[in-house]
């Protein structure tokens, strides 16, 4: 740990997670202390979230990415971007995130032409994404992507981590690419290990009753429980007890159309990925106790 306060610049920052754990790091000693210069976001209510978890001024957001010119930036140690998902996720369209594609995915080359354009580069940049940006579909663009950095004297470190490797109960497997400018240690990325800790330990104990689906009465169809919707009869949900047990994906919604928000989780496993278009069709957990 040095004495130095890390400089940090972030992009698509919605409420502020790597500031989070850049205040971990900070409280773990594993940093001195750190400032965010700048942050870089268009929703309006990501904006008051942010300012109000980390204690800032609306002033530090620049707004619009595309509107920004890489010269008018204060220098950072740091710059993150967990560029736009959708185009790339296999929960969208997966249109890509080619140059010109103009896709919600495509921002992420509006970094790229920002350490291109600004006076001093930062030394560490992150990127994020999923983890099928590393699929053979996006492999050609992912590839010039990284030319881009290499090019401009970043050594590069990437690698896919699944939360549930780190003392999280969710599965949710994510890319990241570690840029380095100059000379530099040789990173090597965190190995992770199994969890123990299960979704429900996450769980509130008590939850209001208009947060569920159905009430405790169902039909018993060999091993599995038959549930209704409270609100329409015509909405089964069809549970597998071994499943539930067990933990994981324990069962179906019939009337959902698609399939990420068909599956029932069991709270006895791990908690799925929120996708950015499940809204009005959430994902649903299955309560053992209010089941069995």
């Amino acid at each position: 740990m040095t004495n130095e306060i890390l400089r940090v610049g972030t992009f698509f920052s919605g409420i502020g997670s790597p500031e989070k754990a850049l205040e971990r790091l900070k409280n773990e000693k594993v940093i001195s202390d750190y400032k965010v210069e700048f942050f870089s976001e268009i929703d309006k209510d990501a904006i008051k979230s942010y300012c109000a978890i980390h204690g800032v001024s609306e002033k530090l957001n620049l707004g619009d990415i595309t509107k920004l010119k890489g010269k008018d930036l204060p220098y950072c140690d740091l710059w993150i971007g967990g560029f736009p998902c959708q185009d790339i996720s296999c929960a969208g369209k997966m249109r890509g995130f080619t140059f010109e594609s103009e896709t919600r995915s495509s921002l992420g080359w509006e970094m790229i032409r920002l350490l291109k354009e600004v006076k001093e580069k930062p030394k560490y940049v992150i990127f994020e994404n999923v983890a099928s940006i590393t699929s053979k579909k996006f492999k050609d663009t992912l590839d010039l992507f990284k030319l881009d950095l290499t090019n401009m004297g970043y050594t590069l470190y990437d690698n896919v981590l699944n939360a549930v490797n780190f003392e999280i109960p969710q599965t949710r497997r994510r890319y990241f690419l570690i840029a380095i400018l100059g000379k530099h240690e040789k990173f090597s990325f965190p190995v992770g290990y199994p969890t123990n800790i299960k979704f429900k330990d996450f769980l509130d104990k008590s939850v209001d009753e208009k947060y569920y689906y159905t009430d405790n009465t169902f039909q018993k169809d060999g091993n599995k429980y038959v549930l209704k919707n409270k609100k329409r009869k015509d909405i089964n949900y069809v549970i597998d007890i071994e499943k539930l047990l067990n933990g994981g994906v324990c069962g179906i919604d019939t009337h959902s159309k698609f399939h990420q928000s068909q599956r029932l989780f069991s709270e006895n496993g791990y908690a799925p990925t929120i996708t950015a278009s499940n809204t009005a069709d959430n994902a649903k957990v299955v309560v053992e106790s209010e089941v069995c």
